[in-house]
């Protein structure tokens, strides 16, 4: 946070920084968490082209009304 709020911090130097929050305590995985998992693994072994194909094999595992976008998001990750 000092860094940022750094007034001879030069223009853009941040534009691309993404932070992190993991939290120290050990549990379960979620059965929804596991299942993005389970997509994202199946993005990899088909070595989608397009982000397009990648979304439409994470939708599989996105439950309808529940957290939409997260999919997206994931997809972002993923195809970089």
């Amino acid at each position: 946070m000092s860094v940022a709020l750094d007034p001879e911090l030069p223009p853009g130097f941040l534009d691309r920084l993404i932070l992190v929050d993991i939290t120290p305590g050990r549990g379960e995985l979620s059965s929804e968490f596991k299942g993005y998992i389970e997509g994202m693994k199946k993005i990899e072994a088909s070595k989608v082209q397009t982000r397009k194909q990648a979304e439409e094999i994470l939708i599989e595992y996105e439950k309808v009304g529940e957290h939409v976008g997260i999919s997206s998001v994931l997809v972002l990750i993923v195809t970089k």
